[in-house]
């Protein structure tokens, strides 16, 4: 090329071993970029929700997919193969959904699934107080209907309590 004879020679040297450099780098990108995406697709796959909240969970799954190309709707669909039993009901609705939803609109479902959720909890662990009091006010009563009935068992419509004979 023209441009070498242009340049000193120390100079095309310096240029010709940065680009040497540039090179081996890239190369080393490119053998390392499958690698990598095996690792990530093999990260995406086992990620589960446990105890991470819904938000933290999607926000997860999101800086995991912005390092490798992946079309939304495999995105949603690792969202939910990643969810536990108790989001199976919402899990079935956005498989469902037509058309299938982004990303965004998922996450949202989702997120009002888990304060659906919550609130459920919330109320059954506050009946369950309720009732444990009545358990126990019934569990009382219970026991003395059952001594009153034990007293007059020998009473039947045959035995009033009098002697048959007479």
């Amino acid at each position: 090329m023209w441009i070498y004879s242009t340049i000193s020679s120390s100079l095309l040297d310096t240029i010709l071993k940065t680009r040497e450099i540039w090179v081996s780098i890239e190369n080393l990108f490119r053998d390392n970029k499958e690698a990598q995406a095996i690792q990530l697709d093999n990260k995406l796959r086992s990620l589960t929700i446990s105890d991470l909240s819904v938000h933290d969970y999607c926000q997860k799954l999101k800086t995991l997919c912005s390092l490798t190309p992946i079309t939304e709707r495999v995105l949603v669909m690792h969202m939910l193969n990643g969810l536990t039993e108790k989001y199976e009901n919402i899990v079935n609705i956005i498989k469902h959904r037509q058309p299938f939803p982004s990303f965004a609109t998922a996450r949202s479902m989702l997120a009002e699934e888990e304060r659906r959720l919550s609130k459920q909890v919330k109320t059954t662990s506050a009946s369950l107080d309720s009732s444990s009091h009545s358990a126990l006010y019934t569990s009382s009563g219970h026991n003395s209907n059952n001594s009153h009935r034990d007293n007059n068992s020998n009473r039947g419509p045959y035995n009033s309590g009098k002697n048959n004979n007479g």
